[in-house]
């Protein structure tokens, strides 16, 4: 879920564009969705300028929970879904540490951890927004080969495959928290 503008814009067009949002930020309502969302005193932000090898690269982003602008029954929806998605991810949490901790001590892991690992990582994908499905795959990807590398007891592979998916939780753990997540 996003809207996202990517295109070239021209010098004014950019400063106009950012100048209408600082417009709706200083009112305190910003449009998106094609509704009205309440801006409030205080925002998390991040700014970030750099230049590198000839090239300079500026990033704003800001975010704020938006529960408060929900009717009743979206909020609960929206609250249910959250502790839905935060039980599943404890669950992988779990499953995984419970792995890492066999692979470290030379162990393969046990099937009924890799199992549960699975299980739950299935639940989260479902219950996963769309566009995080690209980042998904990719992870039950890796999670398929670290099944497949238990099965034909490959411990270079698994130890791989284990690095691989920790990477890709942790990749998805910063996207979630640069959109404004709340830390499932």
């Amino acid at each position: 879920m996003g809207e996202k503008d990517e295109r070239t814009f021209s010098r004014q067009e950019l400063a106009d564009y950012l100048q209408g949002l600082s417009e709706q930020v200083r009112r305190g309502a910003l449009e998106a969705y094609g509704r009205q969302w309440t801006v409030p005193e205080a925002i998390d932000a991040r700014l970030q300028v750099k230049e590198k090898k000839g090239y300079l690269a500026v990033k704003l982003g800001w975010s704020w929970p938006t529960l408060g602008d929900y009717g009743r029954k979206a909020k609960a929806e929206v609250r249910r879904w959250q502790d839905d998605l935060k039980m599943v991810k404890k669950r992988m949490g779990a499953s995984f540490k419970q792995l890492q901790q066999a692979v470290a001590q030379g162990a393969f892991p046990d099937a009924r951890v890799l199992d549960d690992l699975a299980e739950s990582s299935r639940a989260f994908a479902a219950m996963a927004e769309a566009d995080w499905q690209g980042a998904m795959q990719e992870y039950l990807d890796h999670l398929a080969n670290l099944q497949h590398a238990v099965a034909t007891r490959q411990q270079e592979v698994v130890l791989h495959e284990l690095r691989d998916l920790q990477n890709c939780m942790a990749a998805c753990h910063r996207e979630f928290k640069s959109r404004g997540g709340s830390g499932t």
